[in-house]
């Protein structure tokens, strides 16, 4: 392939394309690699204070490698430390964030770059939050600075257009539909619903979540907008499931006093989760809350539900799990699981935030008929 052909331009639509769900940023990755030798690009994020990263998209690394360096490689990668320091947006050589002569001496250099016919790199600092950097980067097998230093120029360039996407994907659509969904649905039963992203800042919530927020009973904001809880164990609950690559549960609940908090940690693709960061969303539920029932008898009715898939699907929504549901109903966990998996065949479903979206248009039109 003839590097020269790469060419900014095209890069930067690739961008807006993917965007706007016209391209992808697999393409992106793909096009972009081609401007080095034997190219393998990545968008990757690195923690510095657990000293812990993962690829998010990458191109040219075997899925194998792709786990390795999450399991160990980017702990040792020499690089790292320059990187969560350089200036955002600087492309920069690989042998400016560490001198080649200490680079080949490393594992990192020996057991990884060398294993996949590798030698250098450019990148670049797209974004960096509490300590996280998020980083395009795309190494190659050549060693020559002639070579590499136009392309880490090329980094430099499209930096900002980057720095737009992250822009457009932490103020997305997503953010929006929450926020229908809390207003017609939540706000009906009483539960306070508030979504939150890196560091617990506050990005929406619901009118029940927003009383909830200035009353300050059992959420509240600090003055810069963070989500604060009146427990030492609930913060440190929701701040563990928002670092950014949280595998633990999902769904977690617990009680500050007499109110019942449930954290959903919202389950995205790839890329969106490494533009956009951990979303959560909190429900919080006062003791008498569900008392006005929503009425889903048009979801029954137009998927064929029967009542016990209702009663699971109506758990699953207020963000109950599924050994909740069960101990309630007095069944077994494999019973609701049935039941759930038919709710999802029929309505097809494909998992917790499509039933909410369900659930809140049944509210809706019932609301309308009124």
């Amino acid at each position: 392939m003839d590097r020269t052909s790469v060419n900014d331009d095209e890069l930067i639509d690739l961008i807006y394309a993917s965007l706007l769900g016209e391209a992808s940023w697999q393409q992106f990755l793909d096009r972009l690699s081609e401007g080095l030798p034997d190219g393998a690009s990545t968008l990757f994020f690195h923690d510095a204070h657990k000293n812990v990263g993962g690829i998010s998209l990458s191109t040219g690394f075997s899925e194998e490698a792709l786990a390795d360096y999450g399991a160990h490689y980017a702990s040792v990668n020499p690089m790292m430390k320059g990187a969560t320091t350089r200036p955002l947006g600087l492309g920069v050589l690989a042998e400016q964030m560490y001198a080649r002569d200490k680079l080949v001496k490393s594992e990192y250099y020996g057991d990884f770059m060398r294993a996949n016919g590798l030698e250098s790199a450019v990148g670049v600092t797209i974004y960096r939050e509490n300590g996280c950097s998020f980083v395009l980067s795309t190494l190659t097998s050549s060693a020559d600075l002639e070579i590499n230093r136009p392309a880490a120029d090329r980094l430099s360039r499209l930096a900002p257009h980057l720095q737009r996407a992250f822009r457009h994907y932490r103020a997305g659509p997503f953010q929006k539909a929450v926020t229908e969904i809390g207003g017609s649905l939540f706000d009906a039963i009483d539960v306070g619903l508030v979504l939150v992203g890196s560091g617990m800042q506050v990005k929406t919530a619901s009118a029940t979540g927003e009383r909830m927020l200035a009353d300050g009973t059992a959420i509240g904001t600090s003055p810069l907008g963070a989500l604060t809880l009146r427990s030492s164990e609930a913060t440190s609950l929701l701040r563990t499931m928002l670092e950014t690559g949280f595998e633990g549960q999902t769904v977690q609940s617990l009680f500050i006093g007499p109110f019942k908090l449930t954290f959903i940690l919202v389950q995205k693709d790839r890329i969106s989760t490494y533009f956009e960061g951990p979303t959560a969303i909190v429900l919080v539920e006062p003791p008498h809350a569900g008392s006005r029932a929503v009425d889903f008898e048009h979801l029954a009715r137009a998927y064929k539900l029967t009542a016990a898939e209702m009663r699971a699907m109506t758990g699953i929504v207020l963000g109950r799990s599924i050994d909740e549901i069960a101990a309630d109903a007095g069944l077994s966990r494999e019973t609701i699981r049935t039941q759930l998996k038919n709710v999802y065949g029929k309505t097809g479903a494909t998992g917790q935030a499509d039933l909410v979206r369900l659930a809140a248009r049944a509210s809706n039109i019932s609301s309308m008929r009124q």
